[in-house]
Order: C-alpha cells, then structure tokens, then sequence
C-alpha cells in the first residue's frame, strides 16, 4: 500500500511540474511583443487659415491693352495717294495719317462756289426789286431758298474735300493696317486702328470676388509686366464690366496705369495684378476663417477638415459649420481658429492619426 501510495504521489508531482512548464511556455510566448512598424508621413497640401475680415493680400493675371481703341476709315472713297501709317507709328492729336486723292472732291467744291454764288446774287437783287414793289413776295422766298440749299451744297463739299485727309483723334500708336498706299477705299471701310498712349490692365474676378468687394476697401494696387519682373507700375481701377462672362463666368475689370517713358508697353503683353485689401468695418458677428472648397469633406450631413496638429503634425477630424456662399474659398463660422493648418485638398485619402508633411518637402 504504501508503495502504490508513493508512486501516485510522484505520478501527480510530475504531471503540476509538466502543467507548471506548459504555462511558462504560453506566459513566455504572450509576453513576446512585435516591434511596431513606424510609417512615415505622408505627403499633403497644407494651408494655414486666416480670418475671414483680416487684411488680405493677393494677385489677378491681366493683359495689357490700350484705354482706347478704334477703327479708323475715310469718310469718302478714293485712292490713298499719302501713307503715313506704318505699324508701330506714332501720332499726337490732330497729325495727318493718310490722304485720299482729293481732285475731283476740290471740283465739287468749286462747282458748289459758283452756284451759291449765283443764288446769293438772284436774292440780294429780289431784295432789291421787292423795295421798289417790282416783285411779289413769293419770289424773294423762292429765291431765299434757291441760296439755302446752295449754302448746304457748297458746306457738304467743302466737308468732302476736307475728309480727304486722315487725321488722328486722339494721342496713340498704329497697332493694325488693313490697306496699303494707292489702294482704291471707299467710305467708311476701315483702314487702320488707333490704339492710345495710355494703357490698362485687364483682369478677370471672379463673382465670389465680386460678391463682397463692396465691403472692402483695397489699397496698394500696382501691376507688374511679366517683360519687366521687380519693377511695380500703381495703378487706378477704371471700370468693370456688370455682366459676367458666358465661358468662364467671370467679371473683367480695368485698372489703368503708366508704365515709364523708356519702356514701350503694348496691347497684349501680359502682367499680373496685385492688390491689398481690409473690411471697410468690422463685423458684429463672428468672423470665422476663409477655407479653401476642396479641403471641406462631408459624411452623413456633417462638414468637416483635417486639422494638422502640433509639430509632428498628426490629422485630427474637425466638424465645421459654413456660411452660405460660392467661390473658391468659403468662410467656416465655427470649428476653426485662425493660425491653425489643414489639409487643402485629397482629403479623401487620409484617416484620423495619420502624420502628413508638407507636399514638397
């Protein structure tokens, strides 16, 4: 008995030493820890919001074209015997550009003298016979208006002859000729145009731009040619257009300017616009941010951005509210301060925690 006793007793011993061994083996395995993967940030557009009313500053790209321009033509047809219209030429007010053979033109005026002349000479000596109650007074009427129309004859030639010269209506430069010298042109056709000295910057705004232009006040607006980068030409808003472009839904605006006398600007070179702006007042209601439109992304009715936060610039979901508005840009009312720094654009392919660098970086 006593030995059957002592070999159940070691039976059990080995069986908790073997029991013992398996749950260190499985403490040991559970206790095993898998180095965490780093992943490196990924790269992103980031922008740094700013307040909706603060000072802002920015840029349009423009043309460059001449404050006035217009088609030039002969009032009456002819050959071109003068020429003075070459392109580029230059002009002040009131030099001749071209001349049209003015012959027959000076034959009219002549013809038109010597008939209102004669009719001139047949009323003064009606006048004088009807003193002398030789004729009636329907006769020194009829003879009143022989020399009326005689007068309108005689100021429409003269006129004809004197529209035989070309001459330029305002200070400018020769920017396209359509005929050439002895060439046969008849009245009204277009012969050239006349572009002035004084030049503008064309910019196309867009309406969101021109939805809240009315409450800012811009400054510091110059225009810099891209012939002539560093060097900042002010310039002064002229006009602008009320009706928007059919194709590109934009309103163009014209900002005139002087560029220096050694420089020759013209129609058609290109510049950009810069320009400062302030709110006229400040707002009594919250301000908010300005958000770019591609950074706002949307789930289940809620609008939210990506804010990049601290140095390691980790992505934390922030829900925003927006005002009502259009354009590229909207202003987020809540959910944001400015100062912080979000994801511009692709939002669709990051996820909460994720790290992001600057793209480019």
């Amino acid at each position: 008995m006593a030995s059957i006793f002592v070999r159940e007793s070691w039976r059990q011993h080995v069986a908790l030493l073997a029991l013992a061994g398996a749950l260190l083996v499985l403490a040991a395995c559970g206790s095993t820890k898998v180095d965490a993967v780093d992943t490196p940030p990924r790269p992103a557009k980031l922008v740094t919001v700013q307040s909706a009313n603060s000072q802002t500053s920015g840029s349009f790209p423009a043309v460059v074209r001449s404050v006035r321009t217009t088609d030039l033509a002969f009032q009456v047809g002819g050959q071109i015997i003068e020429w003075n219209a070459i392109d580029g030429a230059r002009f002040s007010r009131g030099d001749v550009i071209a001349r049209i053979e003015p012959t027959s033109y000076r034959a009219a005026v002549s013809q038109a003298e010597a008939q209102y002349l004669n009719a001139n000479s047949e009323y003064e000596r009606a006048q004088r016979l009807i003193e002398q109650d030789a004729i009636s007074k329907s006769v020194v009427e009829s003879r009143l208006a022989q020399r009326q129309v005689a007068k309108a004859a005689l100021d429409t030639a003269q006129k004809n002859l004197s529209d035989t010269v070309l001459r330029a209506p305002f200070s400018g430069g020769v920017g396209v000729t359509y005929v050439e010298q002895f060439q046969n042109v008849g009245p009204q056709q277009p012969v050239l145009v006349l572009q002035s000295r004084a030049v503008e910057a064309v910019v196309n705004v867009p309406a969101s731009f021109v939805l809240v232009s009315n409450q800012r006040r811009f400054f510091n607006i110059f225009v810099e040619l891209d012939a002539a980068p560093g060097r900042q030409f002010p310039a002064v808003f002229r006009e602008a257009r009320g009706q928007a472009d059919s194709s590109t839904q934009t309103f163009e605006a014209h900002f005139s300017f002087t560029p220096p006398s050694e420089l020759l600007v013209l129609t058609g070179m290109t510049a950009t616009l810069f320009y400062e702006g302030e709110p006229i007042e400040e707002s009594e209601g919250p301000n908010g941010v300005e958000v770019p439109l591609a950074a706002i992304m949307s789930e289940g009715g809620k609008r939210f951005v990506w804010v990049a936060k601290g140095l390691d610039k980790v992505l934390e979901r922030r829900e925003i509210t927006i005002e009502d508005g259009v354009g590229e840009t909207l202003r987020a009312i809540t959910g944001l301060k400015a100062g912080e720094t979000i994801v511009a654009a692709g939002g669709n392919y990051f996820r909460e925690g994720d790290t992001v660098r600057p793209w480019g970086e």
